[in-house]
């Protein structure tokens, strides 16, 4: 009797003894092995993005890390010097001035903008003529880049040929010829306006897809019971669309904390330096003042900013979860 057919199932041995002829088994793949087949398929998967990330994200940021450790000069040879550069941020005057203006326009911006959205969303939502064509208007300041909004704002708001002044001018809200960039007020009254401008299309997006996912059953429920607006937007729709909501205040802080087109386009840190943001700050000290190893303290202590926030409203969150 042949080695195969000792091997084969007893049908298929008396088969091959009596033929004569080898007979091949297949074996079926086990539990370990299909899962270890799919956890190299999953790796293979998130090969590319991971090592996008590593190289313009993880490898730049070691490298700015590396940098704070060394007085770096534009021409010359980098000299180790410790801790000094965290130390001179911590101690900036200005650079605390600058956090607590970031901070101060990042509120007043995000609560404005996520209120704007939450409400545009809410009026677009129902069904109407035209209700596409809205969307698309409110959404396209999105497609624009903070720079090219920058330039245009500056551009309407300019005291002798704006479209802005003349406007308020004409309803008597605003005295004739005065410059609306030489009063810090009305300085960062123009850029928060423009950032909601810009921003609040995308906001707005990712409420209304959050809202459309919402049962309409629910909501007929609720009006059967005789819920109002009122009683059906804090009990219905805000808790559910609790994460599109907290996506959206990620976002939105995100991107406020860190901003920099708008204001070197409008403002230029002015006027006497009451609008300068930690980006701001950054770039002066990276590429106006050349202190290098300095600037890239102050990039590792932003990071680490945003790191906590993220943090805490991640935490937040699951606290909420956990109540629920």
């Amino acid at each position: 009797m042949s080695k195969s057919a000792v091997l084969a199932p007893p049908a298929a041995a008396a088969s091959a003894a009596g033929s004569g002829t080898p007979t091949k088994v297949t074996m079926a793949r086990g539990p370990r092995s299909r899962r270890r087949g799919e956890n190299l398929s999953g790796w293979a998967l998130a090969a590319p993005a991971a090592i996008l990330i590593a190289l313009f994200f993880v490898l730049p940021f070691g490298l700015t890390v590396y940098m704070s450790f060394f007085d770096w000069p534009t021409f010359g040879v980098p000299e180790a010097v410790g801790l000094a550069n965290y130390g001179a941020v911590v101690t900036d005057g200005d650079f605390g001035e600058a956090v607590l203006f970031t901070v101060a326009y990042t509120v007043v911006t995000s609560v404005l903008g996520i209120l704007l959205s939450l409400g545009l969303a809410l009026l677009v939502r129902p069904r109407f003529a035209g209700r596409t064509a809205v969307r698309a208007l409110l959404f396209a300041p999105v497609t624009i880049g903070f720079a090219p909004a920058g330039l245009l704002w500056l551009s309407m708001s300019n005291a002798r040929t704006g479209v802005l002044p003349s406007i308020f001018v004409s309803l008597g809200l605003a005295p004739d010829g005065v410059d609306w960039f030489a009063e810090p007020t009305t300085t960062l009254s123009i850029v928060v306006v423009m950032t909601i401008w810009k921003t609040a299309g995308l906001a707005m997006l990712v409420l209304l897809t959050g809202m459309d996912s919402i049962p309409a059953e629910i909501y007929e429920a609720a009006k059967l019971d005789g819920a109002g607006a009122w009683t059906t937007l804090t009990r219905i729709t805000l808790p559910l669309i609790v994460k599109p909501l907290s996506l959206v205040i990620l976002l939105t802080v995100t991107t406020t904390f860190l901003a920099f087109d708008q204001f070197y386009t409008m403002t230029k840190g002015g006027p006497d330096g009451s609008t300068v943001t930690v980006v701001y700050y950054l770039y002066n000290a990276a590429f106006v003042a050349l202190d290098r190893g300095y600037a890239a303290a102050v990039a590792v202590v932003v990071v680490l900013l945003m790191a906590v926030f993220s943090v805490l409203q991640v935490q937040l969150q699951r606290g909420r979860k956990v109540k629920a």
